[in-house]
């Protein structure tokens, strides 16, 4: 190598996502719409610093919100500090008449953009949700929900009964990254709906009172004193009681609580309370919510009268598998029209498609074919009208990058509006006349622009300036369509070459690898333009380090069809890891540069089971592994994640599937890495199988963060330096520098607003 291993660690660091910020002057806009308008605002990163942007979407024009130098010396008058204008302190604000409310620290500040006086308008209340309007928040304590009148600050209780596991407005322990708010030091705001008008809410008591516990212990608490336990409610595949939810709608002015008269709804996830999965009519005199069965094999479509609780079924659809309702698991395509119709994303053909059922129980298939329907992205019921995001429909287009296409709510032929092989991720507006797009390739700089619901462009608000990037030497993965382990079926892979790349070279192989189901992994847009982009997958880091980099998206990931993604749940000889080393091994033939005699393979969550499960399976072809955060034992992991994409047990054999039953395996050099206090894949997964390990008399290393929850926020960059280590000494057989990461800030886009 002709860079010194110190220096490469040193590239490698600067690619690092949240480095990679300020590398890319980034084009993603994320558009606030602002209620009852065709208005928005964005926050932007530019060479000049942070801009907040106003957009007039009817009059197809753009501004600054705000004098940025003027405000920034408006507020530090009142904050006797000095403010930079291009890093003002907050993310976020509300627009009001004439002026804008931001929190600051621990205050609620109005500016006037008349006069940029400062008004401060009393003490921030983070963990409360505000109404559209911003006349009330709702909070939270002591298991009860109470209401403030932002005008007064008065604040009145609204509910008493609420008790420990039987409470209002929160999400299931699982889900709630418990140990990421205590280590950060916040407090999720309570999950409630506001209607439209902003005169009532609808929230849910979440009942956990039979849900089996769980326990981690905090071995290093910050105050130096003892251990401290840590436990809480979380469902294990096989378990008997799920966590369930009842539906509340509660009048703001006068507090008037009116139940939903329908049975409890499991919540093995999170509750329904997001828009996701619940949501208001647009006038505000509906409430809709989606239910499922165990394991997800019926799913169902309510509707809810607020004012009366009564609760009518308006769709339901089962299968022998798991039903979604868009193609990764968070999506929602189903909506309900004013006169009535639903709106509904199934894959009952095989692809997931867009179908209309009508009041009278007619269904309507709206689009159709061997291609993935991904995204409604607006509806015009005048015009009856709907645009979408669709995958994979042109010819020799790649299955999985959006398109933008209209199709007429009464069915008949598809209209292409782009064609031009970029994916498009789009925001609406509340009416639908406009959205944002947001286009990207893995290899091209992202644009956003803005269009009219006809797919026109009506203006361009922000193309990416990507030069700092390039000069610290990123450059684009190569995509590659190679044949899964049948020999017929198409993957997508990316492949980065390392960096000072001279083919007359061989370079030692990486994979890095999250199996799904219920993601794709391989990247499809540019860096900072939205998509996954993580500290655990970032092949370019390992290109820096002198790696070829390989991700393949191989059977039973998401994107694709239901057969491929449904592999998943085949086990035994529907194994991933043969998909996997059957692409590698095709893309060495045209590629002698890469030597497979040196392939490691690294993941995190089910990425970390997945590479060690790599070294189980194949262990004469993956050399080295870093596992990180693993949910190594299916059978200790959430009920709702293992039993939908696998199946119940008796359907699916769990025991074969972990990792501890094949251990005897083992051959080459495995890092196991787990946070003490992961509370979503917990350690007691990874524990067992070091037991498992010991048992077997392997050799393997392993590394504990303390206080560490899964995202691995704290000692981020020591762990991340060991993998580099690891990778380094085992597959170039060098010896690590001694590097030391400097330390990674919380992303603030992270917390809630």
């Amino acid at each position: 190598m002709s860079a010194s291993l110190a220096a490469r660690y040193a590239k490698a660091e600067a690619l690092l996502p949240h480095n990679q910020k300020k590398l890319v002057h980034s084009a993603q806009v994320r558009p606030n719409w602002i209620r009852d308008t065709e208005t928005f605002w964005y926050r932007i990163t530019t060479a000049d610093g942070v801009r907040f942007v106003f957009v007039d979407a009817a009059a197809g024009t753009k501004r600054p919100v705000f004098d940025h130098e003027r405000l920034a010396r408006a507020l530090g008058g009142v904050l006797a500090e000095e403010v930079d204008p291009a890093a003002l302190p907050f993310h976020r604000f509300e627009p009001v008449d004439g002026a804008v409310r931001v929190v600051v620290g621990e205050q609620r500040i109005e500016i006037s953009l008349d006069t940029y006086v400062v008004t401060i308008l009393g003490s921030a209340h983070p963990a409360e949700t505000p109404s559209p309007d911003g006349r009330w928040s709702v909070g939270l304590r002591d298991h009860n929900l109470y209401l403030r009148d932002t005008a007064t600050d008065e604040v009145r209780q609204l509910t008493t009964d609420g008790v420990e596991a039987y409470d209002y407005a929160t999400m299931a322990d699982s889900c709630a990254e418990l140990v990421m708010q205590e280590n950060l030091g916040f407090t999720m705001p309570p999950l409630v709906a506001w209607s439209p008008d902003s005169t009532r809410f609808v929230t849910h008591r979440l009942d956990q009172r039979q849900v089996g516990l769980m326990h981690l212990l905090r071995s290093a608490p910050s105050d130096g004193g003892r251990p401290v336990p840590m436990t809480y409610r979380y469902a294990v595949v096989g378990d008997a009681n799920l966590a369930t939810s009842e539906f509340f709608v509660f009048e703001a002015a006068t507090g008037r609580m009116t139940r939903a008269l329908g049975e409890p709804v499991l919540t093995p996830l999170v509750p329904t309370i997001a828009n996701d999965f619940l949501w208001w009519s647009v006038d505000g005199s509906k409430v809709y919510f989606l239910s499922g069965d165990r394991a997800d094999h019926t799913a169902r479509l309510h509707e809810l009268d607020p004012t009366s609780g009564e609760v009518t079924q308006l769709v339901e659809e089962t299968s022998t598998s798991y039903i979604t309702h868009g193609p990764q698991y968070l999506n929602r395509n189903v909506e309900v029209l004013s006169t009535g119709e639903t709106l509904w994303w199934s894959e009952r053909s095989g692809h997931g498609h867009l179908y209309r059922y009508g009041r009278d129980g007619s269904v309507t298939a709206l689009t159709s074919g061997d291609w993935l329907f991904r995204d409604i992205v607006s509806i015009d019921e005048d015009a009856r009208r709907l645009v979408f995001t669709g995958a994979g429909r042109r010819t020799g287009s790649d299955p999985y990058l959006r398109e933008l296409y209209s199709v007429s709510l009464d069915g008949g032929e598809v209209t292409t509006i782009t064609s031009d092989g970029l994916d498009h991720d789009c925001v609406p507006s509340e009416s639908g006349r406009f959205f944002v797009d947001v286009t990207s390739r893995y290899d091209v700089p992202t644009v956003s622009v803005l269009r009219d619901a006809t797919g026109a462009v009506v203006l361009e608000l922000e193309r990416a300036d990507a030069s700092g990037l390039l000069a610290a030497g990123w450059s684009p993965p190569e995509r590659i369509v190679v044949k899964a382990a049948d020999g017929v079926t198409d993957l997508y892979c990316a492949v980065y070459k390392p960096h000072d790349f001279d083919p007359s070279m061989t370079y030692p192989v990486v994979e890095e690898i999250y199996p799904g189901p219920h993601i794709s992994t391989a990247p499809l847009r540019f860096p900072q333009s939205g998509g996954v982009v993580t500290l655990e997958r970032s092949g370019a880091v390992f290109a820096a380090l002198g790696f070829v980099v390989v991700v393949v998206d191989g059977r039973g990931s998401a994107l694709r069809s239901k057969a491929f993604q449904d592999h998943a749940r085949r086990g035994g000889d529907g194994e991933f890891v043969d998909d996997h080393v059957a692409a590698i091994t095709q893309l060495a033939r045209t590629r002698p540069w890469m030597d497979l005699d040196r392939v490691g393979i690294f993941g995190h969550s089910a990425g970390g089971y997945a590479s060690t499960r790599s070294m189980l399976r194949a262990p004469d072809f993956y050399k080295v592994a870093v596992s990180s955060a693993g949910n190594h034992d299916n059978r200790l992991n959430h009920a709702w994640w293992a039993e939908k994409f696998f199946g119940l047990p008796g359907d699916f054999d769990f025991a074969d599937q972990s990792n501890g039953a094949h251990v005897e395996k083992l051959a080459g050099k495995l890092l196991l890495v787990h946070g003490e206090m992961d509370d979503n894949a917990t350690p007691h997964g990874t524990m067992r199988l070091v037991e498992a390990l010991i048992k077997a008399n392997k050799d393997f290393d392993l590394l504990v963060v303390p206080n560490a929850d899964h995202r691995l926020l704290i000692g981020t960059g020591y762990w991340l330096r060991r993998r580099w280590d690891y990778f380094v000494r085992h597959l170039m057989g060098e010896t690590p520098p001694g590097y030391q990461i400097a330390d990674i800030p919380i992303d603030p886009e992270l917390l809630p607003s």
